[in-house]
């Protein structure tokens, strides 16, 4: 089933930068201070007599935001880590999004209490692009417009190859461990053919293969050739992110390389991991810290 994304010709747009900045004023004086693991979402609708009112959105269980065709925009309650000075610190913000890629956000840094704001159209801000939020909640609210997701720094691709490989072995690693007379320590040797296995579902078979682009990996998810375990993405939600969309998703839900090594060292002792470090340099996917 092909999920067909919102273009800004096709949802309203009732609203404009100043209007949305008084909202979020408004929103941030009723919700007072915020627990800075909060995320939320939620629409506005302009009204007839010059309010703004404030309606539900939903999220599918598969990660896609719908708005309602009458949705105006999308406030997202987040909180970043942002350089402040020598410190990083974090930043609360309630950022108001509209289907015509304008921003808004109200802010305050740390434990300040000046509100400050910022806008991307008209007299934009300096510091508008670097304070525009780029977590997974508002990049939902960006691409449930057809807005592109905004991303500092994807994953590359040696990462997500290396990770895929990793979930491979650790995942065959814990279950030999996990023998039906008890735990026991795995053998490098027992993990060569589960290493050997081509990646992403065919798309690399082996050392010294081309890399692929994240445009062709976002294509092989859409057709649901991607495979990643039991971390791959829904072809419909792979279809509604764009190419960084995905890699965000990705580099959230996927487990770190250092926590699966680790996994690996569990199951099979120093020796598996220093193996599975050297596999990892050899195909120039790893670059420790």
């Amino acid at each position: 089933m092909t999920q067909h994304t919102p273009t800004p010709s096709t949802i309203r747009s009732g609203l404009d930068a100043p209007r949305t900045i008084d909202v979020l004023v408004q929103l941030d004086r009723e919700l007072g201070r915020i627990d800075e693991t909060t995320r939320a979402i939620v629409g506005l609708r302009a009204e007839a007599d010059d309010t703004v009112a404030l309606i539900d959105v939903e999220l599918r269980d598969d990660g896609i935001l719908i708005p309602t065709e009458d949705t105006d925009g999308l406030v997202v309650v987040t909180t970043e880590e942002v350089a402040h000075g020598d410190d990083v610190v974090p930043l609360q913000q309630l950022v108001a999004i509209l289907p015509n890629g304008t921003e808004t956000g109200v802010y305050r840094v740390a434990d300040g209490d000046e509100l400050r704001t910022w806008r991307t159209d008209g007299d934009p801000d300096d510091e508008a692009p670097a304070l525009r939020p780029r977590d997974v909640a508002s990049n939902s609210a960006r691409r449930a417009f057809g807005l592109p997701s905004l991303v500092e720094g994807p994953m590359s691709v040696s990462e997500l190859l290396a990770r895929a490989w990793l979930v491979a072995v650790a995942s065959e690693a814990l279950q030999r461990f996990d023998a039906p007379e008890g735990p026991r320590d795995v053998e490098v040797e027992e993990l060569h053919e589960v290493a050997a296995r081509p990646l992403l579902g065919g798309m690399v078979t082996g050392p010294g293969q081309p890399i692929p682009s994240w445009d062709e990996i976002h294509a092989a998810a859409i057709a649901g050739r991607l495979e990643l375990g039991p971390f791959t993405v829904e072809p419909a939600h792979a279809a509604w992110l764009d190419p960084h969309g995905l890699a965000q998703v990705l580099d959230r839900v996927l487990p770190p390389v250092e926590e699966m090594l680790g996994s690996i060292r569990v199951a099979g002792s120093d020796d598996a991991m220093a193996w599975a470090i050297e596999e990892l340099l050899r195909r120039d996917w790893y670059r420790p810290d």
